[in-house]
């Protein structure tokens, strides 16, 4: 009967500690951790408030990450750890993880780790599809291949400069781009397509974020920066009298944040580049206007002052409250006291919670990531075409837990090209291309923070338009075809836009000025060249010598 009763306990136990073993109700906070004594860790806080020390240790029977870990990031169902060094050698109680380390974004059971990461020192990671992610570093950016777990190479232009004069930042991904942060160059603009360099926006930038309408921000000393996501225009906007505290030195992400429910960004000032200031400053990202005094971080009288560490304030996605996590001031057993504060959009200070005394070091709040996107039903299961048609895909997605403007759409397949090709633009619309009568099935990913939903629409294509269309060939030409270099356009009408798809259905960049269009970088083959007029649209066959 005692053993019957002691296998009970046990059973009874294990599903206890597997049912704590589930990070989904609150928000995990990385810590650097105390160098020279203990690798990185997170820690977890439930939405009662309650803590969970080191629930990766815990769970992977005393694994911890690399020395110094400043950063990490959900993406689809994983977690990635990233850390400057691969091991701290003080650290005589848990196990290094190496550089990068990836566990289940639930359950903290490890996946792999990774002591290497392209030979520089770890910074920062973002998702890049379902595929693929890109890994910054003190010597460029690296593609992390998802569904092999491998390190790959480097991508070209994103190297060069010193470890602590051209390191990586953090990173954004947009709906159509990846956009970087690099020390004194700028921001790197990235294809994640063709995993290559497309401009950099020249400047001394801090850190980047993309606000709820989908506009792109960067920080300076005493600027925030909007960058146009299509065509990347920039225009600053100055902070009036406080200045942004800079973290290239010891890196760390920085405060620079954005609300996913409201139109607004938010950081913390400084007294010059190496001291805090004591306020989180609020931007409204519509009126364009500042608030330096929106909130007061806690802890200000006394000797020894409450000081954000790390990069000190993220902002709920779910609730749109401000995490700010605190240490002490003085060096030293100070630093054995840390708090995390919670604001609320208003500025108010609702929550405090002390942490146990430790050396922690917390460098970043990071929020789970439950909810998949949900595509509603102004999506169109069907549609009729006879000319070129544009559906709106960035007013159908939404996701509780993620920006909706940096859902990433995809055509995953087209069953009939021939008959119709289809291809996202640049403002997240579907474009539909006749080219013959049928049917065709389009499948549509929308990849939201990597987690992926797929639509299908039936594309039924009509001809009649397209018969007129080829009546107008006389109004509308292309010459020469095939082209080598240059491509003219001839027509009485004026030209709006023009469009260039591959027989895959999938929109090439072409640039067209002065009725010309330079196809020279184009691999050879056959292409739908599409032009909208003041008063028509016309199509013709494209061939690429």
């Amino acid at each position: 009967m005692k053993k019957v009763y002691f296998l009970a306990a046990v059973f009874l136990s294990t599903c206890f500690a597997n049912a704590q073993s589930v990070f989904t109700d609150g928000f995990f906070m990385v810590n650097e951790d105390w160098f020279g004594h203990t690798n990185g860790s997170v820690n977890f806080i439930n939405n009662n408030g309650n803590v969970n020390y080191r629930v990766y240790s815990t769970v992977n029977n005393n694994q911890a990450f690399g020395a110094t870990t400043q950063y990490g990031a959900i993406y689809g169902d994983k977690f990635y750890f990233i850390s400057k060094q691969a091991a701290d050698g003080g650290d005589t109680q848990y196990t290094p993880g190496g550089r990068l380390v990836i566990a289940n974004a639930q359950t903290m059971q490890k996946i792999a780790g990774f002591n290497t990461i392209g030979g520089g020192d770890g910074r920062s990671f973002v998702g890049v599809n379902e595929h693929k992610g890109y890994i910054g570093t003190s010597n460029g950016i690296y593609v992390f291949n998802i569904d092999n777990l491998q390190v790959g190479s480097l991508i070209p232009t994103t190297g060069g400069g010193s470890q602590y004069a051209g390191q990586i930042g953090n990173m954004i991904r947009t709906s159509q781009y990846v956009f970087a942060v690099k020390q004194s160059a700028g921001i790197l603009v990235i294809n994640p397509n063709t995993d290559t360099v497309v401009t950099t926006i020249s400047g001394s930038f801090h850190s980047i974020v993309q606000a709820k309408d989908g506009s792109v921000w960067a920080i300076q000393d005493q600027k925030v920066v909007n960058i146009n996501p299509s065509n990347f225009a920039t225009t600053a906007y100055n902070i009036p009298t406080t200045k942004y505290l800079g973290s290239w030195g010891a890196w760390n992400a920085g405060s620079f944040s954005a609300s996913n429910q409201n139109n607004t960004l938010y950081w913390i000032n400084s007294v010059n580049s190496f001291v805090s200031g004591t306020q989180i400053v609020k931007f409204d990202v519509t009126n364009k206007t500042f608030n330096e005094n929106f909130a007061v971080i806690p802890g200000q009288t006394g000797t020894y002052k409450q000081i954000p560490y790390g990069a000190a304030l993220r902002v709920n996605p779910i609730t749109d409250e401000l995490i700010l996590n605190t240490t002490e001031s003085g060096f030293g057993a100070h630093y054995l006291n840390n708090w995390i504060h919670t604001y609320n959009n208003s500025g108010v200070l609702t929550n405090t919670k002390k942490l146990d005394d430790y050396y922690w070091f917390p460098a970043m709040a990071v929020f789970t990531d439950n909810a998949a996107p949900v595509v509603s039903n102004a999506f169109p299961a069907e549609v009729n075409v006879n000319s070129v048609t544009t559906i709106d895909l960035k007013t159908v997605v939404s996701d509780t837990d993620n920006l909706a403007a940096a859902v990433v759409k995809s055509v995953k397949s087209n069953t009939k090209p021939s008959i119709v090709s289809a291809a996202i633009n640049a403002n997240d619309e579907l474009v539909l291309t006749p080219h013959g009568n049928g049917n065709s099935e389009i499948v549509i990913g929308f990849n939201s923070n990597g987690k992926v939903v797929e639509k299908t629409i039936t594309v039924t294509s009509l001809s009649s338009v397209l018969s007129t269309a080829e009546v107008k060939k006389l109004e509308f030409s292309i010459y020469p075809n095939p082209a080598t270099d240059i491509l003219n356009i001839r027509t009485q009408e004026k030209v709006l836009s023009i469009s260039v798809y591959d027989m895959a259905g999938k929109l090439v960049n072409v640039q067209f000025s002065n009725g010309q269009i330079n196809v020279g970088m184009l691999p050879k083959g056959v292409y739908i060249l599409t032009a909208k007029t003041d008063k028509a649209v016309y199509q013709q066959k494209l061939i690429k010598n």
